[in-house]
């Protein structure tokens, strides 16, 4: 019996319990954040779904004008953001995010920063791999118009460490049309099997 009890407290302690979940943010998390003004920071705990062999959860700016009020020249802009704007130099927002593993268990993660236009797999070419420990630290730019309302801005395959901190600090300022909101998610990407 203690051997069972000894047991199933590890694996709590390995995998993260319930009781985690009250000093984490769960996920799926949006959150409203401004990252069209330099300087803006975001940052929060967070616990990722739990997954045998480690999560791949994505991180997103969305931007966009609520659908509910758009007028044409609103439903033409939230078109420019979902597919590119034509007769405009693309803004970029450029952020630093930084990941940090909060537990003992493995901290290796891998991180991919962009997907492969007009599909959902990661683009190996932007893969970036962290080991023993080593700061998970990404500047990023993601364009306003165009690649769709969620902007990239990293995939990262968590490994089977559920807890994690995350910051993100806009580098520069972007001008956003008369409208656009921006939002920070969370989410899960997908399974790794």
């Amino acid at each position: 019996m203690k051997y069972l009890l000894s047991l199933m407290l590890s694996a709590l302690t390995l995998f993260g319990s319930d009781a985690d979940g009250e000093k984490y943010q769960k996920v799926p998390l949006t959150v409203p954040v401004d990252f069209s003004k330099k300087g803006t920071v975001y940052e929060t705990d967070f616990q990722a779904p739990w997954n045998i062999w480690g999560p791949l959860v994505g991180f997103y700016i969305f931007a966009g004008i609520d659908w509910d009020t758009s007028s044409s020249e609103e439903y033409k802009i939230n078109g420019y953001i979902f597919r590119g704007h034509p007769q405009k130099i693309t803004p970029y927002f450029k952020v630093k995010i930084t990941l940090t593993p909060l537990g003992w268990a493995s901290n290796d993660v891998t991180v991919w920063t962009r997907l492969i236009p007009n599909t959902d797999f990661v683009s190996e070419d932007s893969k970036k791999e962290f080991k023993d420990g080593e700061k998970i630290e990404l500047v990023v730019s993601a364009p306003l118009y165009g690649g769709g309302y969620g902007k990239t801005l990293m995939i990262a395959d968590l490994q089977r460490l559920r807890n994690y901190h995350v910051r993100v600090e806009s580098l520069e300022d972007v001008e956003l049309p008369k409208g656009v909101s921006i939002n920070f998610h969370i989410n899960r990407y997908d399974t790794k099997h």
